[in-house]
Formats: structure tokens, C-alpha cells, sequence
């Protein structure tokens, strides 16, 4: 495997898609510390580097599909990985090698946006309201997060021969994980009891007493939402933004996820007929 991996690094620092991801990622790294900074002038307010640091994480599911349909797909459209189980390679080292570059392509195009977000964001904002220890277990708990994603989405590229039908698979995926994600977080966030305010004929505006939120999830339901929102990777993304995230269990579930997306790969890929 290791002449796979030798053979795919050296296809991954010449893929303009790569370096596409990578310079998109570093400029939102400078845009997002720098409007920050230009909105905490505007309004005389201060900020911490925790929320543009670990902004971009809401966009990796998308940039790995992205990433992982075009790279491995380029594969099945030039013939590429037939070519390499006709020279002796095996399924499984093909697979794997696939997977560990999809993977170190999406921690680079990760780190590619947190290391631009230090070099603007430190000398404009300041550190993290967190700490340094609690800001690096999150940004390592984002790559972990990350290689969920490419791990899923190398499962279907892997399967999935055709390049354009794989492309809007993955895609339409990603969109689909993170509007559900995002669902299920606002139905979260909904307040168990609200409170009107009422102005009376005088002008004045009153408080009404506290009545029961009619949208506020309860019972077993909150529970199932909120494993979900701890067990999809999407959802994860938004517990990191908003420095909620249990990372324990989180990570417990990402290695499951990549566990078991890997081995269906290896297994699909074992029977796949590839012509």
C-alpha cells in the first residue's frame, strides 16, 4: 500500500481541486477574525478567537463531498483503479489508501482555515475566551469530525462508479445532514415557557404571566433529538461552534461511524463488479 499512498500524495499536491479547497479555506480564515474585528469597531464591542476559529466546521461535510466524489471518481472515469487491481494491487490496500489520502486532504484543507484564522485573528481579537487547552481538544475533536465525514463519503465514492451520479449523491448528502442538523438544533433551542409583552391603552407595555411553549420538544422525543444531534457529524459541527460539545462521547461516535462506513466500504468494494 505504501506505493498507493506514494502514487496518491504526489496526485494530491498536483489536484487543483485540492488547492482550490485549501486557498478558499485560508481566505475565510482571514475574512471571518477581520469581520469580527471591523464589526467589534463599528459597534465599540469586544470579541474572543472562540467563534470565527471553529466557524468553518459547518462547511467541511460539503467541501469533503466535494473533494472525495471528484478525487476518487477522477479515478473510476480514467480507468485508474482498474488499472491498479491489474498491476497486483489489492481491494482492500486500494480502499484504504483511498481513505487515508480523502482523510489527510480534509485535515489540511481544515487546519489550511485555522491557521489563517490564528495569523488574523490573534493580533485583531485577542486569544480564546476557552483557554488554549479547551480551544486545541476542539480543534483536534474538528479534524476527528472531519475524517467522519471523509470516511462516509469515501464510502460512496468507492461504490458509487459513475462520477456526475456520485458527485450529486454526496453533495445533496452534506446539504441533508446539515439542514437536519440545523433543524433538530433550532428545535432544541426552543424555551420551554414564553413570555408576551402587551401594551395597555395608556402606552405602557406589560409582561403577561409565563404560558407553555407549544414548540418546545419534550419527553422521549428531546431524547432522540438530542442523540442525534451528539451521533451526526453535522450536528456535531454545530455543538463545536456554539461550545457545547461533549467530546467524549462525540468521539466515541465519530470512531463508530468511521468503523462501520470503512468496513461497509471494504465489503461493498470486495463484491463491486468493476469493469
Amino acid at each position: 500500500m505504501s506505493r498507493l499512498l506514494a502514487a496518491g500524495f504526489t496526485r494530491l499536491k498536483k489536484s487543483k481541486i485540492f488547492w482550490l479547497l485549501m486557498v478558499m479555506m485560508f481566505a475565510l480564515g482571514i475574512f471571518f477574525p477581520v469581520s469580527q474585528y471591523n464589526s467589534m469597531q463599528k459597534y465599540n464591542t469586544s470579541g474572543t478567537l472562540d467563534s470565527p476559529f471553529f466557524s468553518h466546521v459547518m462547511f467541511m461535510g460539503i467541501l469533503t463531498a466535494v473533494f472525495c466524489s471528484l478525487f476518487i471518481g477522477t479515478e473510476y472515469s480514467d480507468g485508474t483503479i482498474r488499472n491498479k487491481l491489474i498491476v497486483g494491487h489489492s481491494r482492500k490496500s486500494i480502499y484504504l489508501s483511498n481513505l487515508i489520502l480523502c482523510t489527510a486532504a480534509g485535515a489540511a484543507i481544515s487546519i489550511s482555515y485555522m491557521t489563517a484564522c490564528l495569523i488574523a485573528g490573534l493580533p485583531l481579537i485577542g486569544s480564546f475566551q476557552m483557554g488554549t487547552k479547551a480551544a486545541v481538544i476542539l480543534m483536534l475533536c474538528s479534524i476527528v469530525i472531519t475524517t467522519t465525514y471523509t470516511a462516509l463519503f469515501t464510502l460512496a465514492s468507492m461504490l458509487i462508479h459513475n462520477k456526475a451520479i456520485l458527485s450529486i449523491v454526496t453533495v445533496i448528502s452534506a446539504f441533508m445532514l446539515l439542514m437536519t442538523a440545523s433543524y433538530i438544533y433550532a428545535s432544541l433551542s426552543q424555551p420551554e415557557m414564553y413570555t408576551d409583552y402587551i401594551m395597555n391603552e395608556s402606552g405602557e407595555v406589560t409582561q403577561s404571566e409565563p404560558v407553555p411553549n407549544t414548540h418546545y420538544v419534550r419527553g422521549a422525543k428531546r431524547e432522540v433529538y438530542e442523540f442525534l444531534m451528539e451521533f451526526l457529524p453535522s450536528g456535531q459541527d454545530l455543538m463545536i461552534i456554539s461550545a457545547e460539545a461533549p467530546i467524549e462521547r462525540m468521539v466515541i461516535y465519530d470512531l463508530c461511524i468511521i468503523t462501520a462506513s470503512t468496513g461497509l466500504g471494504l465489503w461493498g468494494f470486495l463484491k463491486k463488479d468493476i469493469k
